[in-house]
């Protein structure tokens, strides 16, 4: 019998590409039921990109559940719609059922989330600590508010919110991933989280909003007992490094290379992170090499100084054209992120972006449309230019190219001077024409190919079966179907692969 489940809703809008991109950790849950366990409260992790949640297979996993049931759904922007609906279903099942509700969507927008009355609490923030002692006061049959920080609730129909807390949760408190909650055979499990937080203000991030912009990593030691659980107990042959800011403290990033050789992980396992390129130098890529790290994952987002200002990036496109070539230089594999659709972005920043995609050398792009997500400064800076349809359905930043070919969800935002059809266009053939390079779509496809930013991935051994290659032949009609109704609508479009294709 499990004290309570956490659930992590499921985003619906990969469309065909769905069956390509690798299945992640719900990592956020995982690092909630681990610290749970450890004050003496198992959790229950419902997976919904794996289990098909319906009312049938949520009252058998309630029924493993001790009264009061609690459950707790993590939820983002993009999958708010399905926490809402699996909130419903627990509801529908047992009125009595503490539903809790948090992640960074509840954190910036707790008032609408509470005003779904099938949602009990919102916790905002990093929710260790407070989740902890709301957990530990309604299995005790009284809530003492108080005793609560950062939390928000319904009293007698109005919405309340106790003390806010500003107290920073010390990292180390939190013990390793529980990876033996996840199945092996359903889930990569070579990864580690060993920092929270990032010093910058981006104004598309959102993560800043739990973060705060504290900047906190995990004792180097802690570090090794998680590596070498990763390496010798779980035999991952890849570990990737899911911090946000991993170069951070260049001290303490040879401090882990070296103790890495000392243990012979370096032997065992390569590495991957993500970083930015303002933070490199040659010689801390000697020492990362050395620890055989591999694999390096640069936000670069444009090519356009003037758009680097705009989104506060903190950094010049030279210094990531410079961290690309030492990287290069220094046989890593570099794959790096674009965005289109900034706010005063013009035609040729988009073309800039795609031509310097492919002059410097990335092995692995991807390009995604700007995305306004709550919380963020970007946010604030176009709320009056967004279209957000109902339970927010339209807000990926993936959307422009995981879109079917009817378009069920326009975009949420445009920059002036553009079109949906041109933006939607652009990003979908910039991704086009990167992998038209047949080196880099061999790289897209190579099952050995790791990396931090890995976004497509076709089953090992599965290349040549026949649901594969239905499934990829589908999806490439898909993608034709819709490059040939851009060309056709946009001239624009037309433009940007004519150019592209010169490239």
């Amino acid at each position: 019998m499990y004290d309570l489940i956490l659930v992590s809703p499921k985003n619906t809008q990969l469309g065909r590409f769905k069956r390509f991109v690798p299945v992640s950790v719900p990592i956020g849950v995982g690092i909630l039921a681990g610290f749970l366990r450890k004050h003496g409260f198992l959790a229950r992790i419902l997976d919904t990109d794996l289990l098909d949640i319906n009312l049938s297979t949520l009252e058998a996993e309630l029924n493993q559940c001790k009264k009061p049931r609690i459950v707790g759904v993590s939820v983002m922007t993009a999958n708010v719609a399905n926490g809402y609906k699996i909130a419903s279903l627990v509801k529908s099942i047992d009125k009595d059922a503490v539903v809790i509700f948090g992640g960074i969507h509840a954190t910036v927008m707790p008032d609408e989330v509470l005003q779904n009355e099938n949602v009990d609490y919102v916790v905002k923030g990093e929710a260790e600590h407070t989740l902890l002692e709301l957990i530990s006061q309604i299995k005790a049959g009284r809530i003492v508010k108080e005793k609560l920080g950062n939390i928000g609730f319904r009293e007698e129909g109005q919405i309340v919110y106790t003390k806010t807390s500003t107290k920073v949760l010390e990292i180390n408190d939190v013990p390793m991933f529980p990876y033996d909650m996840f199945d092996s055979s359903k889930y990569n499990l070579g990864f580690i989280l060993t920092s929270r937080g990032c010093p910058f203000d981006c104004i598309f991030c959102s993560q800043r909003v739990i973060t705060k912009r504290v900047y906190r990593y995990t004792d180097s030691e802690r570090v090794m007992e998680e590596l070498d659980y990763i390496i010798n107990k779980l035999n991952q042959p890849n570990v990737t490094f899911f911090d946000d800011y991993f170069t951070g403290d260049k001290k303490r990033v040879m401090e882990l290379c070296s103790m890495i050789q000392e243990r012979g992980f370096h032997k065992k396992a390569s590495f991957g992170v993500q970083t930015r390129g303002d933070s490199i130098n040659r010689e801390l890529m000697v020492a990362m090499r050395a620890a055989n790290f591999d694999s390096l994952m640069f936000g670069i987002e444009t090519a356009s100084d003037n758009l680097m200002e705009l989104i506060n990036k903190k950094e010049t496109v030279q210094e990531n054209i410079d961290a690309v070539h030492l990287a290069k230089e220094m046989g890593f594999t570099v794959e790096a992120t674009f965005i289109f659709g900034f706010p005063t972005e013009t035609f040729d920043d988009r073309f800039k972006a795609l031509s310097l995609s492919l002059e410097i050398g990335i092995d692995r792009a991807r390009f995604n449309n700007a995305t306004p997500y709550p919380g963020t400064e970007m946010y604030n800076m176009v709320k009056n230019e967004l279209h957000a349809e109902p339970g927010w359905v339209n807000f990926s930043s993936a959307g422009a190219v995981t879109a079917g070919i009817r378009r069920k969800h326009p975009l949420p935002y445009v920059p002036e001077g553009c079109t949906v059809n041109e933006l939607e266009g652009t990003v979908l053939l910039a991704n086009l024409l990167f992998y038209l390079n047949l080196s880099n779509l061999k790289k897209l496809f190579n099952p050995q190919q790791g990396g931090s930013g890995k976004w497509f991935e076709v089953p090992k051994g599965k290349l040549f079966s026949p649901g594969t290659l239905l499934d990829l032949s589908l999806l490439a009609s898909t993608v034709l179907i819709r490059t040939l109704r851009y060309l056709m609508t946009s001239r624009n479009c037309r433009r940007f692969f004519l150019k592209g294709i010169r490239k």
